[in-house]
């Protein structure tokens, strides 16, 4: 059974009136235990729109959310559950930062979660381990944070909660190289270290050809490509018609193709490029 389902799911804004949005169409996905999907697409895709049904905070005009299963939109206790099952995790979630310190914020969700102090404690800084803020940190207001910090001490905030599946909206945005790739890690460590299911909307090809098992690919609202992640970026001239920025390995070896060599296009990572490379050099090649 898949942790998380998602049936014929259609979401309008206005839906009863002359403005009507369709934000997201009939979408369905499936994303078994220990999975990272990676969601792309274009801003105003349907993204957002898209995970903010995955713990309710958003209510399908049509379609269904199943958590292992059950309908989370049953009745009004099951989607309050799904709250904390699945944790949410918006784009520049440092601005959502508030209490006196770091400890205080992150420990804000295990504390409405109704547990013993001890609990809280231990939630608090096993999330803060994961993150790589330090017990001194903890004890500093998050204001006297730097940009990097406070993104991963609000991070550090939903982890907490020790959700069964961590649902993050542009965790890297607006952040330098070095920034994204420490935010990037923590993702791929906290995967590692708890088994959890993750699920990751990024602008970002190359972040979702490193991290993802699964990708959907969203365009106008409905989702034009779905699969595994060998079998997403295996169509990468649809994905650069789409307009999207596929990684810049896999448009070195379309504009090769273009120039008339046999390669492959399905091609993403650097090490698949470099075995390619050598595939059509042979052994004897300098990469």
């Amino acid at each position: 059974m898949a942790r998380l389902e998602v049936r014929g799911l259609t979401h309008c804004y206005g839906a009863k009136t002359a403005q009507r949005v369709t934000a997201v169409k009939n979408i369905s996905l499936c994303v078994e235990e220990g999975e990272l999907l990676g969601i792309i697409g274009h801003t105003g895709s349907g993204k957002s729109t898209l995970i903010q049904h995955f713990n309710g905070l958003l209510s399908p005009t049509s379609g269904e959310v199943l958590l292992d299963g059950e309908n989370i939109f049953r009745d009004k206790q099951t989607t309050h559950a799904a709250r904390f099952r699945v944790g949410l995790c918006f784009q520049y979630p440092e601005y959502q930062l508030f209490e006196e310190t770091v400890y205080k914020d992150i420990a804000f969700g295990p504390r409405n979660m109704k547990l013993s102090e001890e609990e809280i404690d231990r939630r608090v800084r096993r999330a803060a381990s994961f993150v790589g803020l330090s017990d001194a940190l903890l004890e500093k207001s998050p204001f006297d944070l730097s940009g990097g910090e406070k993104r991963r001490a609000a991070i550090a905030g939903v982890m907490a909660m020790e959700p069964e599946i961590l649902v993050l909206d542009e965790p890297t945005a607006g952040l330098d190289p070095q920034g994204r790739g420490t935010i990037l890690s923590l993702i791929a460590d906290y995967r590692r270290r708890t088994g959890s299911t993750v699920i990751l909307v990024s602008h970002s090809m190359e972040d979702i050809a490193k991290l993802a098992t699964k990708a959907l690919v969203m365009n106008h609202a409905e989702a034009a490509l779905y699969g595994t992640v060998d079998e997403v970026f295996s169509q990468a001239e649809q994905l650069v018609s789409m307009g999207l920025d596929v990684p810049a390995v896999t448009r070195i070896f379309l504009l090769l193709r273009e120039k008339g060599l046999p390669v492959r296009t399905d091609v993403y990572t650097v090490e698949q490029g470099a075995a390619e490379y050598l595939r059509l050099f042979g052994k004897g090649a300098r990469v």
